[in-house]
C-alpha cells in the first residue's frame, strides 16, 4: 500500500513523531499529501496539540479568536486620559528626568506617544481599572501581522493558507532580538535640557561565541552609577512569554585599582552592584526581575560559575500579552565604581505553556 493510500487517521498518527522539517519533505513525496498537509486545517491542530501540548492548542485554537477584545478604558487609553497625558507631557518636557527608568525604556522624555505609553502603564500599575483581562485576537489583526513581515504575501494569497498553519509556523520561530539590535538609554533630559552630561553608550565587541560574533557590553563611567540598554520586540501575538537573557560577566581590571581603594575607604561599596530588568507590552500586564533578585550575590555566584569566558540563559520571568503589541524591555546596571560588566548575545521570548 502506498503512503498517500493510508487513511488520514493514520497519517495524523505519523506525523505526531515527526519533526517539522520531516513534515515538509512528506508533503513533497505527493499530490495528495501536499494537499492535506498545505491545506488541511485539522492537520495543523493536530500538529499545535502534539508539538506544544494542550494548553497552547487551547489559548491559540479555541481562545483568542473567541474572546472580545478588552476596554480601552482597561488600561487608561481612552481619548480622554490620552488628551489628559499629553497635557501633562508639554508641561513635563522641562523637568529633569534623568532618572526615571521606565521613561527612558520607553524614550517617553523625547515623544508624546512615548509618554502618554508611560503614564498608561504607570497608573495601571498603581490603580488597576479591572482585574479580569483576556487575550483577544481577531482574524484580520492576525493576518495584517503576516502581511506586514511577508511582502509575497496579499490579501488574496493569504486567504489560501491555513490560518492553523500560520499559527503553528508563529509557534516555532524564534523571537529574539540580537545583541547588536539594542540600544544604549540616552539618560540625558528632555532636548531642553541641554547641559545635562549624563550619557551612557553601550559598545558592541567581537565575541566568537555569541550568535552574530558580536555582543553589546553594559558598562559605566567611574563618575556615573547609571547604564542601561533597551530594546523592543514589534507585533507580538497575546500570550505569556517567558523573558530569557543570553549574558556574560565580566570585571573590567582597568578599574579594579580605584574600585579597591573605595572599597578600603566604605566596606559597604564592595557589594554594591544592582541589576534591573522591566518588560512590559502595549496591551498586557508587565514582567519585572528586581535588584533584590539580580544582586551582587547573583553577579558573584554567577561569575563564580560560569567565568568570564562562558555564557548563560537568564531567566528574566514572564509577561503577559493581551492583543497584539509591541514589548518594550530595559536593563539597567547600577554602581558606581565601573568594575563590573555585563554583555548580552540576544534577548529572546519563548511562548509559555
Amino acid at each position: 500500500m502506498f503512503i498517500n493510500n493510508l487513511p488520514y487517521a493514520v497519517l495524523y498518527n505519523i506525523c505526531k513523531y515527526l519533526s517539522f522539517i520531516d513534515i515538509i519533505n512528506l508533503s513533497k513525496t505527493s499530490k495528495e499529501l501536499y494537499i492535506l498537509i498545505d491545506n488541511d486545517d485539522y492537520f495543523w491542530k493536530i500538529l499545535i496539540k502534539n508539538h506544544f501540548g494542550s494548553k497552547l492548542h487551547q489559548r491559540y485554537v479555541n481562545e483568542i479568536f473567541q474572546n472580545k477584545k478588552n476596554s480601552d478604558f482597561v488600561l487608561y487609553r481612552t481619548d480622554k486620559d490620552k488628551e489628559k497625558f499629553e497635557k501633562s507631557y508639554r508641561k513635563y518636557q522641562w523637568i529633569h528626568v534623568c532618572n526615571m527608568w521606565l521613561l527612558n525604556v520607553l524614550n517617553g522624555k523625547d515623544n508624546s506617544d512615548g509618554y502618554v505609553a508611560y503614564k498608561s502603564i504607570v497608573k495601571q500599575k498603581l490603580r488597576p481599572r479591572a482585574n479580569e483581562l483576556t487575550m483577544s485576537l481577531t482574524v484580520d489583526e492576525f493576518f495584517k501581522y503576516y502581511l506586514n513581515r511577508n511582502k509575497n504575501l496579499t490579501k488574496e494569497n493569504i486567504l489560501q493558507i491555513s490560518l492553523y498553519k500560520l499559527i503553528y509556523y508563529y509557534l516555532i520561530e524564534y523571537k529574539r532580538l540580537l545583541g547588536v539590535d539594542l540600544f544604549g538609554i540616552n539618560l540625558s533630559c528632555t532636548p531642553n535640557h541641554l547641559r545635562c552630561f549624563n550619557k551612557i553608550y553601550p559598545y558592541r565587541e567581537y565575541d566568537l561565541n555569541c550568535l552574530t560574533g558580536q555582543c553589546i557590553r553594559l558598562h559605566s563611567t567611574r563618575s556615573l552609577y547609571l547604564a542601561g540598554i533597551k530594546g523592543k520586540f514589534q507585533s507580538i501575538l497575546p500570550g505569556i512569554y517567558e523573558i530569557i537573557c543570553r549574558i556574560k560577566l565580566d570585571k573590567n581590571d582597568e578599574d579594579l585599582k580605584y574600585y579597591t581603594e573605595h572599597c578600603s575607604q566604605d566596606e559597604s561599596v564592595e557589594k554594591y552592584v544592582e541589576c534591573y530588568f522591566y518588560a512590559l507590552a502595549d496591551h498586557g500586564l508587565d514582567c519585572e526581575c528586581n535588584r533584590k533578585t539580580m544582586n551582587f550575590h547573583w553577579f558573584e555566584s554567577n561569575y563564580l560559575l560560569h567565568g568570564n569566558i562562558n555564557w548563560f540563559n537568564q531567566t528574566m520571568g514572564q509577561i503577559i500579552v493581551l492583543e497584539l503589541s509591541d514589548i518594550y524591555f530595559g536593563f539597567e546596571n547600577r554602581y558606581k565604581y565601573s568594575y563590573w560588566n555585563i554583555l548580552f548575545d540576544y534577548i529572546q521570548l519563548n511562548i509559555v505553556e
